[in-house]
């Protein structure tokens, strides 16, 4: 490694401490389980992800990280999901928007992240579609805002006095 990208990673990794010091200050996060470890386990994959040191990831890139652990997002619904938790808006995501995303409350892609690298539990449990957990309620939520393709429908008609 040459010295100029020894000294980005070194700085980078001091970085990404202090977003990690951040978060086990807030009072938001306090109450989950293993903190210190789930972000030490982020903040690995982030660096092996992050080639040019930057502190940031592009979406292609983040979404090839996921995809390690078995947690499959388009494109899109991967910025979606990262603008709803974050509200980030730009074309790339920077550490702290990506433990936010990964470690919000309604992140399935968290569970099944830390599901699937064994960090979650004793056992490397095999990633499902559906985790039992909040994300349930939050997919609940979701879907109370889609109508039925039927309501558009007309009532039927009224019974033929044929059909007497």
């Amino acid at each position: 490694m040459a010295g100029k990208e020894f000294e980005l990673l070194k700085n980078q990794e001091m970085e990404l401490y202090l977003v990690n010091k951040e978060y086990l200050a807030d009072e938001p996060f306090q109450d989950i389980p293993n903190l210190q470890e789930k972000l030490e386990l982020l903040k690995g994959a982030f660096l092996e992800y992050d080639a040019m040191h930057t502190g940031e990831i592009d979406y292609p890139t983040l979404s090839n990280l996921l995809r390690e652990f078995q947690v499959f997002r388009s494109l899109l619904e991967l910025r979606v999901q990262v603008q709803d938790i974050t509200g980030n808006t730009g074309s790339t995501v920077p550490y702290k928007d990506f433990v936010m995303a990964m470690l919000g409350r309604r992140s399935t892609m968290s569970q099944r992240f830390l599901q699937y690298s064994g960090k979650e539990g004793n056992a490397v449990k095999k990633p499902s579609l559906i985790e039992p957990g909040s994300h349930a309620s939050y997919l609940e939520h979701e879907t109370e805002c889609v109508s039925s393709p039927l309501s558009t429908l007309p009532p039927p008609p009224p019974p033929s006095p044929a059909d007497d």
